[in-house]
């Protein structure tokens, strides 16, 4: 998988873009680090070395920046993610709890099957010290952050 940095203001991390080996760029991350804000984006159908590889990068930038909130944007996710949600739940929710996580916003797809993968994921993730809320758009979501 390759990783692309894009510089941004000075006041905040570099943007990043994860891409497949075909150059598709599968995820986007806009850190505030001024805020403690991480906000990504998942893009397309998404593989289990996709899905892998980007909730690993969370979680580095997360402990790196000492983000307290996320925004997850699934509104262009294809197809269900259920194949991680045991790891999810398993390792990397603790890993969150242990990092100091506060506020997880989820922006829900347009596509059936991803939006029920997110339902099945938080059903199973009662292990979460963080606050996880659904909204349908972008603006929602950054209004509760801010609260």
């Amino acid at each position: 998988m390759e990783q692309t940095l894009q510089p941004q203001s000075s006041d905040n991390g570099a943007a990043l873009e994860l891409k497949n080996e075909g150059g598709y760029v599968y995820m986007y991350f806009e850190p505030d680090i001024a805020n403690h804000l991480l906000y990504y984006k998942w893009r397309g159908f998404l593989l289990i070395d996709e899905l892998n590889t980007g909730y690993g990068k969370i979680a580095e930038l997360v402990r790196d920046y000492k983000i307290t909130s996320l925004i997850a944007d699934h509104s262009n996710i294809v197809g269900p993610w259920n194949e991680i949600i045991d790891w999810l739940v398993a390792e990397w929710t603790p890993q969150m709890n242990m990092a100091g996580l506060r506020k997880m916003a989820i922006i829900t797809a347009t596509d059936l099957f991803s939006n029920i993968s997110l339902e099945l994921f938080l059903m199973d993730n009662n292990q979460a010290k963080y606050e996880i809320k659904v909204f349908d758009t972008l603006q929602e979501a950054k209004q509760w952050i801010a609260q």
